[in-house]
């Protein structure tokens, strides 16, 4: 226990010496400590008292004029909650940095509502050509499936031909394949809008607080479509 103790004063008293760099003063020898321990006896020493490592220890100069004041050790919960609060201070300082490198390269990348409209009209234009190449074939395979359902109609007894049940059965799995592609196209342009509408509300914000900086006075908020005016 002598050990362990006097380990943690060596630690503690050359931590107390780190933080006050250049006063060679406020080392062991130099100073007198006194403090009133548990029992309620008042402790003096040349160095810090390791009986009061848990209280503050008044620091007097050789003259008995006061000096200054020691603080208690950490004990090993105190110096692990104060580890984990410097963590999540410095994870909190990274995120706030890199939000402001996002929002940097947000408004270099739209300065303005007009390019971000060009922007969100790009990004869909692929999306919406292939809705209606999908909606355009399901109509086509709508017309055969009629066919085919009049044919089917037609032959008594209904016992289908193989090559008709081939050609019911193809029709039938290209009209579910384009659903398939109908159904995903349109999340697909749901999630751009998504993400663009989230971007527009940022810049608008990132806009308002550039023009703010700039002028001095509250700016008239830029107004457009937040969407492409040719989706549905």
């Amino acid at each position: 226990m002598r050990r362990i103790g006097a380990a943690c004063l060596v630690l503690w008293t050359a931590t107390v010496c780190a933080a006050t760099p250049g006063k060679s003063s406020d080392s062991p020898g130099r100073s007198i400590y006194t403090c009133i321990d548990a029992q309620g006896h008042r402790l003096s020493s040349d160095r810090p008292i390791p009986e009061c490592l848990a209280q503050e220890q008044r620091m007097l100069n050789r003259d008995g004029s006061p000096k200054g004041v020691l603080p208690p050790a950490q004990s090993p919960e105190e110096k692990a909650r104060a580890e984990n609060a410097k963590r999540q201070a410095e994870q909190q300082r990274l995120a706030r940095e890199a939000e402001a490198r996002r929002d940097r390269a947000l408004v270099a990348r739209y300065p303005d509502l007009v390019a971000h409209d060009t922007a969100r009209s790009r990004a869909q234009e692929p999306v919406t050509k292939q809705i209606e190449a999908a909606r355009r074939r399901l109509a086509e395979l709508e017309v055969e499936n009629q066919a085919l359902q009049r044919e089917r109609e037609a032959i008594p007894g209904k016992v289908l031909p193989q090559a008709l049940k081939a050609r019911v059965a193809a029709n039938e799995g290209s009209i579910e394949a384009q659903n398939t592609i109908l159904r995903d196209q349109e999340a697909e342009r749901e999630r751009l809008n998504q993400q663009f509408d989230a971007e527009l509300a940022r810049l608008r914000a990132l806009w308002s607080g550039a023009a703010l900086g700039r002028t001095g006075t509250t700016p008239t908020p830029s107004s457009g479509p937040a969407r492409n005016p040719s989706a549905p």
